[in-house]
């Protein structure tokens, strides 16, 4: 009799506990009939081709690129801006802006899952559209000379004077000794460079003639503070003008070896041309038996022609030479970018290799 009034109560207790539990699972304390339940989680973007370098000509074209992804489903669809003031959604993971005006722009672009959630962090592409600024200029002065010229070592003295003046980061300075054999300084490569001059200028009739960066050139050297003076006005005239391009120069000499890399970077649309990145090696302090002279050039390194001309574009090239009987301890390389339909040197720059 006592077991089964004992069994009748636990059977009332266990149908009130499953009652209990079911009401409980009902009011949603826990969905144990159904399993877990499922988080959705939210799609990705990436952008994966955006204008670079960040800087482009006003009206050109650009296409931006992207993709998406989805840890439990699928992307069905984006969302996208256009400097917030344009937007829809598409299908495609590119798109292609047309005439993009001058000025900064950002283009966004989010993911929308099967879910219909979309991607709290857009991928953003930036770039402007721009001609882009200048840069200061370093002057190039390239000295053409002889050696049975009697005052040649006036024009050498006043660039000399004049690098002192302005300094080395902000002049370059070379010097062609144009007369073949029997001037030991002479080269074929120098006779041709001082040959390519004759299109913009008569050289052979005012020994010594200083060419200023490629456009103007001041022939005689009568006596040496006239000559410094003339050479000053040039400089000062160049350097008012500023740079398209910069040019940055890394190198190194060793074993009777030489190596440079220059590289050749654009702020400011160029237009004309075409454009060509020189090297040259030159060595001072020569004593050619009467004077001492510098800026003598020794080498000319293979040119390369530019095949970049939009702000941001960059070209790094790099040349390999063999030293001769030079003093290293005097060598610095020049390197300059010039407009060859023009003559026009857009840059120069030096590196000092010791």
């Amino acid at each position: 009799m006592l077991r089964r009034e004992h069994t009748t109560v636990s059977r009332v207790w266990c149908e009130v506990a499953i009652v209990a539990l079911v009401a409980f699972a009902i009011a949603g304390g826990c969905d144990w009939f159904n399993g877990p339940s499922q988080i959705n989680l939210p799609p990705e973007t990436t952008i994966t081709a955006c204008p670079s370098p960040s800087l482009v000509p006003p009206g050109d074209d650009v296409t931006i690129e992207w993709e998406g992804s989805d840890p439990d489903g699928q992307v069905v669809e984006y969302q996208w801006t256009f400097d917030d003031t344009l937007g829809g959604t598409t299908t495609e993971t590119s798109m292609l802006i047309e005439g993009v005006e001058e000025g900064t722009h950002t283009f966004a672009v989010a993911s929308v899952d099967n879910d219909g959630e979309v991607d709290a962090s857009p991928a953003e592409c930036t770039f402007t559209a721009s001609l882009g600024d200048y840069v200061e200029r370093v002057v190039l002065c390239e000295l053409v000379t002889t050696e049975n010229c009697p005052n040649c070592w006036i024009a050498d003295y006043a660039l000399v004077r004049s690098l002192h003046e302005f300094g080395r980061e902000n002049l370059s300075v070379v010097s062609y000794h144009y007369d073949p054999p029997p001037d030991p300084l002479n080269t074929p490569e120098v006779s041709d460079r001082c040959d390519w001059y004759y299109n913009f200028f008569t050289i052979a009739t005012l020994f010594p003639v200083t060419i200023f960066d490629g456009l103007t050139a001041d022939g005689g050297a009568a006596d040496t503070t006239s000559t410094i003076i003339a050479y000053r006005m040039h400089i000062e005239a160049r350097q008012a003008v500023g740079s398209p391009v910069s040019i940055e120069l890394d190198g190194e000499i060793d074993g009777g070896r030489g190596s440079v890399t220059a590289t050749v970077t654009v702020h400011h649309q160029l237009t004309g041309g075409p454009h060509t990145l020189r090297m040259m090696v030159v060595e001072d302090g020569i004593d050619d038996g009467a004077h001492i002279v510098n800026f003598v050039v020794r080498d000319i390194l293979e040119e390369e022609p530019l095949a970049v001309s939009a702000p941001g574009d960059f070209i790094s090239v790099t040349r390999d030479f063999t030293l001769g009987e030079w003093n290293t301890q005097n060598l610095d390389i020049v390197a300059l970018v010039q407009d060859d339909a023009t003559a026009e040197v857009l840059q120069s720059g030096r590196l000092l290799t010791e």
